[in-house]
């Protein structure tokens, strides 16, 4: 309870704010959090073209339920090289770009913060991206506050928020190295939406030209087994399920 209190005080030392909103639970829980306390806000988020499908509508339908202004920025992040192109750093660059134009549509809407979902669980080492919070003065109340991804999801209860799976962006289904292409982006966006359907908790098809590797939870394998067919027929060459599960690591799946 102190440390929702804590928000709520954080938030209101920022205002008027500006809520980068991705769709995913941790930052619904942000926005509806900000809404109950009566914090002025707009929701921005940025339709880059890597979200899994539904994340943007996701956002669109919670903004619209609580009645907070949301503002939706187009950024085809394939017109960016290090993207593109797949590059170590790629995190790093597409986090940067989608938060500078945040930053700059808050500015121009009289916002005087920007503020994202990232909490204290979340550790630097495994999310790039979160220096670029950092170099342009995000804030990140969740973190400020101690609160972890345990208490986001029990303050989601209480709002009403629903608690979906965590999820990331599409290239992270990618080698490292290799390149991003829409056709890969797409194939993998559809494949995931089909197992989510039949299989519940978090899903990833790793992608490598017209490979797949599927992880999901062990405990639903022969579940998954009865759905590679259906996979392989979206246009894949070749799929197969990763015996551990979900692991993070992104395109290291296909080093393990």
């Amino acid at each position: 309870m102190a440390r929702v209190c804590r928000l709520d005080a954080v938030l209101k030392s920022y205002e008027p704010i500006a809520i980068a909103l991705s769709g995913g639970t941790d930052s619904s829980v942000l926005l509806a959090s900000a809404r109950r306390h009566g914090v002025r806000a707009i929701a921005i988020s940025v339709d880059t073209g890597l979200a899994p499908p539904g994340e943007l509508a996701a956002a669109r339908e919670l903004a619209d339920r609580l009645g907070v202004p949301h503002v939706t920025i187009p950024l085809d992040m394939l017109d960016i090289p290090a993207v593109r192109e797949n590059r170590p750093d790629r995190c790093y660059v597409c986090k940067r770009a989608m938060m500078e134009a945040i930053v700059a549509e808050a500015g121009r809407r009289g916002c005087r913060t920007v503020v994202d979902g990232t909490h204290a669980d979340d550790q630097p080492a495994t999310r790039p991206g979160m220096r670029a919070l950092h170099e342009l003065g995000i804030r990140s109340p969740f973190a400020e506050c101690g609160m972890g991804k345990v208490d986001i999801e029990a303050l989601a209860a209480d709002l009403g928020v629903a608690v979906r799976p965590p999820s990331a962006c599409l290239t992270t289904r990618i080698p490292t190295g290799e390149p991003v292409t829409r056709e890969c982006l797409a194939l993998v966006g559809v494949a995931e939406a089909l197992l989510a359907r039949e299989i519940p908790g978090t899903i990833r098809v790793r992608c490598s030209g017209r490979r797949a590797i599927i992880e999901a939870d062990p405990a639903y394998r022969r579940r998954l087994e009865r759905l590679l067919g259906a996979v392989k027929d979206l246009g894949f060459e070749d799929v197969a399920i990763a015996p551990g599960g979900y692991e993070e690591g992104g395109a290291d799946s296909w080093k393990r």
